[in-house]
């Protein structure tokens, strides 16, 4: 996957970037630390597979969302792998 942004320097200008990165999390840890060390971005997005994925740069605040999205993905497995304990008959749709 790749990311592309751009930052604007102290002088004004556009300053464009495309980074390769194998997760999409590592990618967005990136964007949010630079933003963290007072680059200024601009534009962004992640490219996965010819798919084209804007990204909100006001959401890059220099916090890790590494983190949360983990959380996120265990909470999404636990619910998907732990047996429900509905009565509902699935034989009589």
């Amino acid at each position: 996957m790749v990311l592309r942004f751009t930052t604007v320097d102290i002088l004004g200008n556009d300053r464009e970037y495309a980074w390769w990165f194998s997760t999409m999390e590592y990618a967005l840890d990136v964007l949010s630390s630079l933003c963290a060390s007072g680059k200024y971005i601009s534009k962004a997005e992640l490219i996965d597979q010819g798919h084209h994925t804007t990204l909100p740069v006001e959401a890059f605040d220099g916090s890790s969302l590494s983190m949360p999205i983990q959380e996120l993905e265990n909470q999404w497995l636990e619910l998907l792998y732990v047996p429900g304990d509905s009565t509902w008959p699935l034989a009589s749709w």
